[in-house]
């Protein structure tokens, strides 16, 4: 959980350094938007569906994770990335809606490992997307363990 937390705070620093209107930001950040937004919809579904009280805590903290990102992207660019648009789809199988988690979060690793590799070293754009990439990588491996949890009985 610190170092979660630290992430979030390197993200909320880097993230109040850069030039609000570098081209390469503003779309980077977009695309870091969407792809978060995509994640907190899956996150949002796996905690309607939790069948544990320890499932809907850790469910809720990540979802407070990915929504504090969110916000903080959208405080520079409000016109493109919102809380408003993150869409929560019901899914009455806990599992389905873990595993749709886990499969969203990995293909967003994918994605944004991609975009990190694009990007000039050094970079605070490149800082910015890595921290995400990490946060996201330690909710991937909440989602593993607690399907492993609910596996192993």
């Amino acid at each position: 959980m610190e170092a979660r937390n630290e992430v979030l705070a390197r993200i909320v620093e880097i993230v109040a350094s850069v030039e609000k209107k570098d081209a390469r930001f503003i779309s980077v950040a977009t695309v870091l938007g969407s792809v978060l937004r995509r994640v907190l919809s899956t996150q949002k579904s796996s905690l309607a569906a939790a069948i544990s009280l320890g499932q809907r805590r850790q469910m809720e903290q990540m979802c407070r994770e990915m929504s504090d990102m969110i916000e903080t992207l959208g405080a520079v660019l409000p016109e493109r990335i919102s809380l408003q648009k993150v869409p929560t789809v019901e899914e009455p199988s806990w599992w389905y809606a873990l595993s749709e988690t886990t499969h969203v979060l990995e293909e967003s690793i994918d994605q944004l490992g991609a975009l990190v590799k694009q990007q000039e070293k050094g970079s605070a754009i490149r800082d910015l997307t890595a921290h995400t990439v990490r946060l996201m990588r330690d909710h991937y491996n909440i989602c593993l363990e607690q399907g492993r949890s609910f596996m192993d009985g």
